[in-house]
């Protein structure tokens, strides 16, 4: 074994150094693309290569393209019936040539398909704007573009985000925060909350009969689809003023997890979608308070995005790791790290649940004995 460098610490192995450079040298030598491209196998693989870096590239002129369709109305508007490229211009305001591109478009990132010349959904695209809150993140979308416009200089830090600004929330202790901004961040929420209490509630088991309390549930989108299932659970939302009304199903507790402590006398605790808004040691402090409320034998649930497992993944690795890194106080983490701090916290039995859509949310579960 031998050091690459005294500064990075880098460990490698001679023979496996020498065998990683060779095959690099091989795949960056034009002579070698030659040769391959007239092999089937080998041209096939090479095709494949070329076209997932091309994917890439086209990336962010995709993502536009998605938001034109969603944000204009014209995606909702094949749900009734197909539209030409001229029914589609009227629509959109655009002339028929741009139409026309923007309608090919469509069709090459599977939105829509094109049948004796009027275009109608594919199955992603009736999916796309049939899931609750899917279309008000696309919208969304926007300010993080604009963060991530010069990436270089967003990696470097320093700067303030528009993201940051959309969530102030997670910059102070909250109770001084006006309710229209508390309530703009719960109306975003609400609207995408109904996919991971889904996938939630489907992991764990909770008793038809207990006492439950959502910390940072916002308009109370989780526990109104707990009560769907459990209609006898007592259930009450612990946020900030103007994130959410009391109803019939549920009660209200105005708070912040950062200035106040939480409520006692709960079985269950829920932190959906908290935990990736803040850093370490804000977390920390939470776990621990939500472990100083439950009582022996009180459970933890523990419900967000995260990190792929066992490798980087679309979703975690870059969309939500990138999402949260530009909110300026939030951090993804994975399963793992996020296990080790409610271990950290007290808590026994922790359990990782398998995710049936790791993309919508991962499940944690804990107790306190």
């Amino acid at each position: 074994m031998v050091v690459d460098s005294p500064e990075s610490g880098f460990v490698k192995h001679p023979k496996s150094y020498f065998w990683m450079r060779a095959k690099n040298n091989l795949f960056q030598s034009r002579k070698f693309h030659k040769i391959i491209a007239k092999l089937p196998i080998l041209s096939g693989i090479a095709k494949r290569e070329g076209e997932d870096i091309f994917k890439l590239m086209a990336g962010f002129v995709a993502t536009q393209i998605l938001y034109v369709w969603v944000q204009t109305g014209a995606l909702q508007k094949l749900a009734s019936k197909p539209y030409s490229a001229a029914m589609l211009s009227s629509v959109w305001g655009f002339d028929l040539e741009r139409s026309e591109i923007l309608c090919r478009a469509g069709e090459a990132i599977g939105l829509v398909i094109e049948r004796k010349g009027s275009y109608r959904l594919t199955r992603k695209g009736a999916v796309l704007i049939g899931l609750p809150g899917v279309t008000s993140l696309i919208e969304h979308h926007k300010i993080l573009y604009r963060d991530l416009l010069n990436p270089v200089d967003f990696f470097k830090g320093g700067e303030e985000t528009q993201l940051s600004k959309f969530w102030p929330y997670v910059f102070g202790g909250g109770m001084d925060l006006k309710s229209s901004e508390v309530e703009k961040y719960s109306d975003l929420m609400s609207e995408s909350q109904h996919l991971v209490a889904a996938d939630t509630l489907a992991a764990v088991n909770i008793p038809s009969v207990c006492r439950f309390l959502d910390v940072g549930g916002g308009k109370g989108t989780f526990v109104s689809e707990l009560k769907k299932i459990y209609p006898k659970v007592d259930a009450a939302v612990f946020d900030l003023p103007g994130s959410h009304k009391e109803t019939s199903g549920h009660r209200c507790i105005i708070g912040s997890f950062k200035e106040d402590e939480l409520p006692a006398g709960y079985d269950i605790i829920s932190l959906v979608r908290i935990l990736y808004d803040h850093r370490d040691e804000t977390i920390k402090d939470l776990l621990g308070k939500a472990y100083s409320a439950l009582g022996n034998g009180g459970r933890l649930i523990v419900s967000e995005p995260m990190l792929g497992a066992d490798r980087p993944t679309l979703w975690g690795d870059v969309y939500f790791a990138m999402y949260t890194l530009a909110m300026s106080t939030g951090k993804t983490r994975s399963p793992d790290q996020v296990y080790r701090f409610i271990k950290d916290a007290g808590f026994s039995d922790v359990k990782i649940h398998k995710s049936a859509r790791p993309f919508i949310t991962t499940v944690i579960e804990a107790r306190k004995t």
